[in-house]
């Protein structure tokens, strides 16, 4: 029996893994040391966006990052979406192994939705979930559709930015764009929909959707978290707190690499209103911890808790903040746990393959570059590991009569991410990269209003 930690803010559950479909072809970059990685992929994070358009290469022919132009493409019998709404980026990327798979994992989260805009999810207009736009943190692998349990309100963006993969890569329809949209407007209504990804999420609708308004709600969530912690420093330090005392250090990178993203994004749309000193702060926290001489993750001890998404997401923090050598090491080390099969384990204590560890691996790689052959290969055999696991449903069922949705949109995302040159990706819309910061600028204090 696999076991699966699964990782989400505010708590961890143990469960089982399995299940099974595709593959894609690989491709080798030029051969460099894993040391070189690091500065190769500093030169690919220092590229221009290019603006809310066409911001990636197509990639139809395999797994390699192409850089050429390319038109709007039919994607296997889906509607055009973006001649619909506002700034959508119909890339077609990816191989067809990947577009399929997003595709029917757009679909299938679109089932698990606890839907309000018509019968999105296809269970009926009046049916019994709770209404509220959200997900089940876990549901048998065969159900149809969201129980008649209320959503918890830290998967919102997470789960939405599975979605968004799927939409901007040009591999859903337009009933992706409904799911978007639902969860964007149960942010609206709940101001405690305010996890790390879900600012990120806010300001991507707003560019997917044309609509302004789901930016400035993530702002408002991400400002009201601020006072509520006193600014970036308190905010940054609780989740390492909490998450030491949990004995999960290694969710501490991950945490913070999401507010990292989150602040650069909201940076892009509200400039000048130090978002982007908050993005260095949380990247500051983990580059901090991890050369210190009693580090709170240590990563070279491969028991840590989620070892290998502290491994891969604390990458993120030393990409923001140019520590090429703490990110070659960081890189060296988690591709020393890769699986042959492709996939990672949680850590050394629980070595059997986990879907979701092995999931953010991939996305931290495709964040932050694989620019040699070990990198490129290393993301070549995640991506395939993953496409083999995906379910007739179209999910990623973590055991034969288990799923979660969360872990479904971290698939999507990574597979997505896996498809793009690095620094192209998107998860920031805008020029400039979020990633390519070369100093620290100074936090802001914020004082609770009494």
């Amino acid at each position: 029996m696999k076991t699966l930690t699964v990782m989400m803010l505010g708590g961890l559950l143990s469960i089982t893994s399995g299940c099974a479909l595709d593959a894609i072809d690989g491709a080798s970059a030029d051969e460099t040391s894993d040391s070189e990685d690091a500065i190769s992929s500093f030169e690919l994070l220092r590229g221009s966006y290019g603006g809310y358009g066409d911001h990636r290469g197509d990639h139809d022919g395999g797994y390699e990052d192409h850089h050429g132009h390319h038109g709007h493409h039919d994607h296997h019998g889906h509607c055009d979406h973006h001649g619909h709404h506002g700034h959508g980026h119909d890339h077609g990327n990816g191989s067809p192994a990947v577009r399929g798979a997003l595709s029917r994992g757009a679909d299938r989260l679109a089932a698990l939705q606890a839907d309000t805009i018509g019968d999105n999810a296809r269970n009926g207009l009046n049916d019994t979930d709770p209404d509220d736009g959200g997900w089940d943190f876990t549901i048998p692998a065969s159900a149809p559709s969201h129980t008649t349990s209320k959503s918890p309100t830290n998967l919102f963006g997470e789960i939405g930015m599975g979605e968004w993969a799927a939409l901007d890569s040009g591999n859903a329809s337009n009933r992706a764009l409904t799911v978007t949209l639902d969860a964007g407007t149960a942010m609206q209504h709940d101001p405690d929909i305010d996890s790390p990804p879900d600012f990120a999420f806010g300001v991507l609708l707003a560019d997917l959707a044309n609509n302004p308004g789901f930016a400035q709600i993530a702002r408002q969530h991400y400002d009201a978290k601020l006072v509520a912690f006193g600014g970036a420093v308190g905010l940054g330090t609780a989740i390492q707190t909490a998450r030491h005392a949990g004995h999960d250090d290694g969710a501490i990178g991950y945490d913070l690499g999401w507010l990292v993203l989150s602040a650069a994004a909201l940076d892009t749309v509200f400039p000048n209103a130090g978002y982007d000193a908050d993005a260095d702060t949380y990247a500051g926290l983990v580059v901090d911890d991890l050369t210190a001489a009693a580090p709170l993750f240590n990563f070279h001890d491969t028991t840590e808790g989620s070892y290998v998404i502290g491994l891969a997401w604390s990458q993120v923090a030393a990409a923001r903040l140019n520590e090429r050598t703490l990110l070659g090491d960081l890189r060296t080390q988690l591709l020393g746990q890769q699986h042959a099969n492709g996939a990672f384990a949680l850590n050394s204590a629980v070595p059997a393959d986990d879907i979701q560890s092995t999931a953010l691996a991939l996305s931290a790689l495709a964040l932050t570059g694989r620019a040699t052959t070990a990198s490129q290969q290393a993301a070549t055999r995640t991506a395939n590991y993953l496409l083999s696991k995906q379910a007739a449903s179209g999910g990623w069922p973590v055991s034969a009569t288990l799923e979660l949705p969360l872990v479904d949109a971290e698939v999507m995302l990574s597979l997505m991410l896996s498809q793009t040159a690095a620094g192209q990706d998107g998860v920031v819309p805008g020029p400039g990269n979020p990633l390519a910061a070369t100093t620290r600028t100074a936090p802001t204090v914020i004082t609770p209003a009494q």
